[in-house]
């Protein structure tokens, strides 16, 4: 007997998920079901979304469901379950996924839920929050909650919440009731840095303009070689020398300096540089340091937005 006999049993042949899924190639659009090629790329499109919104969660709240459902069951109980955690104040961006068996190895015919909150409740409130939702609609032990910190939701953290480039995900089949992501307050989730409200369409316009800059910028992306350091004695810095210097450079041309010496591109097409940190600078590390200290200190300030577009594409660093 099913741990919660309101939902029926679902049948092999109406599997939730994609036993085997269409590998793709490079010229497939975007979408979480057609292919995993196509699926990585609308994950990072999302993944970029969360990285632009201001709104950085604090806890990751894990529902799993632990009975077999259609997908018109799992939609409809989920805008319940959605509809009360909103009364309730949670503010959250939610994944859905297919639950593996418990080795891990292959999926089961169930899913479970990521909710990302930024909330300042316990993991023990939340936890009894998420519980009581569910009890409205399920039997105790048809499914459960965990909850755990989320320590530092940056690039890593996010390309597993949309679980890009994982291998190991299951794809959902096409044309089911079920979105790959929900928000839950919406107005609340969107905001700006400063923590100002915004919208998803605001975010979509900045990651086009992303999407241009970049391609601007990979028309002139090239590697410039600098010689490996060696050993030696190192003479102190002339601050005054290097000032000096670095006055008279644009900030396009000190943006490269600081990439090359990252061992990252050079994306500006009018960039030369001089035999001294191509060869010599990289033997000397106080000053290789002092120098890209330097380069920074100049170009945070800088009014070129190209080059800030460049410390997020190149070096996964936004300039405050």
């Amino acid at each position: 007997m099913p741990l919660c006999p309101k939902f029926s049993q679902v049948t092999d042949d109406k599997l939730l998920y994609q036993p085997s899924p269409n590998q793709g190639d490079k010229f497939d659009p975007p979408s979480f079901t057609y292919s995993r090629v196509s699926y990585d790329k609308a994950a990072r499109h999302e993944a970029v979304a969360l990285l632009l919104n201001g709104r950085v969660p604090n806890y990751n709240i894990r529902l799993n469901y632990r009975v077999e459902m259609s997908a018109q069951q799992i939609a409809d109980l989920w805008q319940k379950h959605s509809s009360r955690l909103k009364r309730a104040g949670i503010i959250a961006r939610v994944a859905i996924e297919i639950t593996k068996n418990r080795w891990r190895t292959k999926a089961v015919n169930r899913v479970h839920y990521h909710i990302a909150v930024q909330d300042e409740r316990t993991p023990a409130q939340l936890r009894a929050l998420v519980r009581s939702v569910c009890l409205c609609e399920m039997k105790p032990g048809s499914f459960r909650v965990t909850c755990k910190p989320i320590t530092n939701w940056e690039k890593k953290d996010v390309w597993y919440f949309v679980k890009y480039k994982k291998l190991s995900n299951y794809l959902f089949k096409p044309g089911l009731p079920l979105h790959k992501f929900y928000v839950i307050n919406q107005k609340q989730w969107w905001t700006n840095k400063d923590g100002t409200p915004r919208t998803r369409e605001s975010i979509e316009k900045q990651i086009q303009r992303y999407a241009n800059v970049k391609l601007r910028l990979k028309k002139y992306e090239r590697l410039v070689k600098v010689k490996p350091p060696s050993g030696g004695w190192e003479r102190p810095t002339d601050y005054a020398k290097l000032q000096k210097v670095l006055d008279k450079q644009s900030d396009e041309t000190l943006y490269d300096w600081f990439s090359v010496l990252q061992g990252k591109e050079a994306v500006f097409p009018d960039t030369k540089f001089p035999k001294w940190l191509r060869e010599k600078i990289r033997s000397q590390p106080m000053k290789t340091e002092e120098l890209l200290i330097a380069i920074y200190e100049r170009l945070r300030h800088t009014k070129n937005s190209l080059i800030v577009y460049a410390f997020e594409i190149y070096h996964d660093h936004k300039i405050e």
